[in-house]
């Protein structure tokens, strides 16, 4: 008998087990998610940013976390390795390419 169990994640939602069994588990799924939402953007904030960019980048879905959060509009936090001002100008750059 094989079992099948859904697991919710915060980047995917309800994800089968069964379906996906060779699924790589997300770098940030063991840290702390204040680490990836500093308040501030000077001083210790600057280093939390860094701190929550070093989990991104040892991470298989950083990419697909980047994507996500890009579709989402996520505002907010670190997501795929770039802070909320990098993925505004990434979001802007992209507006103007696409209107050229």
């Amino acid at each position: 008998m094989n079992r099948t169990s859904i697991v919710r994640t915060p980047y995917y939602g309800a994800v089968s087990t069964a379906a996906a069994p060779e699924r790589p588990r997300a770098a940030c799924a063991d840290e702390d998610p204040e680490l990836f939402f500093p308040i501030g953007d000077s001083g210790p904030a600057l280093i939390q940013e860094e701190e929550a960019k070093a989990v991104c980048r040892r991470c298989p879905l950083m990419e697909s976390c980047l994507q996500g959060a890009l579709e989402r509009g996520e505002a907010a936090g670190v997501w795929g390795g770039l802070s909320e001002k990098e993925r505004r100008s990434l979001k802007r750059r992209a507006a103007r390419n696409r209107a050229a």
